[in-house]
């Protein structure tokens, strides 16, 4: 994940970070409420937006990411308030060494684990998942639905603007087919004067299917799974549905009798 040591000065730019997560809380808000949430690790944390808003309602909150530089924002970005979330370097391999205690909630938002490129990789990043949950715990993730994609070929996604004083930027991402995989890019143009000029961005994703995580995810143990087509709590529709949003929860511990 490299290219996102690139972009993380510009990272913020090119999410709309206001309507996202006002988009989200209500779906994320009424979860935490009924599971009880109080203890949460935000894995793919990026500049750490998610995990301010988890520690805002009250939670205990470790953000992870490979990224150091977006890690650097994350924490240049904390208030006096959120000065008790911690933020770790790892990846999706080893990220569970870093995490002593059980955790109530995993989170991986913002198609982060397509960046994890082979079925053996997957197994161990959603094997590390289930180690860090307590009990009855839920891991939430959200992907794009690459059933839908994969079926239309749709390289473009529209492009997002930001302006300030005369500051001017552009970000264009599209998507390469490549065999098995996705070369996922971004170009960044900025206005310099009168003239543009621009730099790209690219990285491998793999894009995983439905059937994919329902299969990975049962073999792994975990009790449960439900999967939305966005943050509204819509159905998954394979052809359809904006995203792919897996609600799963770990196994409760068996009752001796």
């Amino acid at each position: 994940m490299s290219m996102y040591d690139g972009l993380a000065g510009k990272y913020d730019q090119m999410i709309r970070w206001k309507s996202r997560l006002e988009r989200e809380t209500p779906f994320l808000q009424n979860l935490f409420t009924e599971k009880r949430i109080r203890k949460v690790v935000d894995l793919a944390c990026g500049s750490g937006h998610h995990c301010k808003l988890f520690h805002k309602w009250g939670c205990e909150v470790i953000g992870i990411d490979p990224s150091e530089e977006l890690l650097k924002i994350a924490k240049e970005g904390l208030s006096e308030e959120d000065e008790s979330i911690r933020f770790i370097k790892a990846d999706f391999q080893n990220f569970n060494e870093y995490i002593d205690t059980e955790v109530d909630a995993v989170f991986c938002l913002g198609n982060s684990l397509p960046h994890i490129l082979s079925i053996e990789d997957m197994k161990t990043a959603l094997g590390n998942v289930n180690k860090i949950l307590k009990p009855g715990g839920v891991f939430v993730f959200q992907n794009r639905n690459y059933d839908k994609l994969l079926g239309s070929k749709d390289r473009f996604q529209f492009p997002t603007t930001f302006r300030a004083a005369d500051n001017e930027e552009i970000f264009f991402r599209f998507n390469d087919f490549e065999n098995t995989n996705i070369r996922f890019n971004i170009v960044h143009f900025t206005r310099v004067g009168d003239r543009w000029i621009h730099e790209v961005f690219s990285t491998k994703l793999m894009p995983w299917q439905y059937e994919d995580f329902s299969a990975m995810i049962t073999e792994i143990g975990f009790a449960g799974q439900h999967y939305y087509g966005d943050f509204t709590g819509t159905p998954f529709d394979p052809d359809s549905s904006t995203d792919l949003v897996g609600l799963v929860r770990k196994q409760e511990v068996a009752v001796l009798e």
